[in-house]
């Protein structure tokens, strides 16, 4: 039992001992605080270039799923529209049960049914109480998109 004491309350003082050299070393030494910089520098920089990366491949995602609605043909009838309403709501909740990585395509099919839809802001309101996050923020992220007006 002493002994596990005394190794204990040694490497507690190494380690200890091992914190303040390194703190000293960190404040003092200009050559370490560089190194110290630039692997900063370098962690900082790889994350914002994967955080753009990810913009840029929701921003693909989102342009892809409006392409898909917008190639989608749009009846013009009441009866056809609540008939096409139906069928797209009920593919898109049925694409997200077998895959559900197939957000995107789910998506365009919940945005191709809410452009038919006679009240589009209540059955907007529906689906976020509704339809499951990821699909919701590509959603939103399609509505502002398409509402934006692009300067070309």
């Amino acid at each position: 039992m002493r002994n596990s004491v005394i190794i204990g309350s040694l490497l507690a003082t190494a380690a200890v001992g091992y914190g303040v050299y390194f703190d000293y070393k960190r404040r003092n030494d200009p050559a370490f605080r560089k190194t110290l910089k630039r692997r900063y520098k370098k962690v900082h920089e790889a994350k914002k270039q994967e955080e753009e990366i990810a913009v840029k491949q929701f921003d693909e995602v989102i342009e892809d799923a409006l392409e898909i609605v917008k190639s989608t043909p749009t009846p013009n009838s009441a009866e056809e529209k609540e008939l096409f309403f139906m069928q797209q709501v009920a593919r898109g909740e049925q694409l997200f049960q077998q895959q559900p990585d197939n957000i995107k395509e789910s998506a365009a099919c919940f945005y191709a049914a809410l452009k038919v839809y006679p009240q589009p802001v209540e059955l907007f309101a529906i689906y976020e109480r509704t339809v499951p996050e990821p699909i919701m923020n590509l959603l939103r992220a399609m509505q502002t998109k398409e509402s934006t007006p692009t300067v070309e």
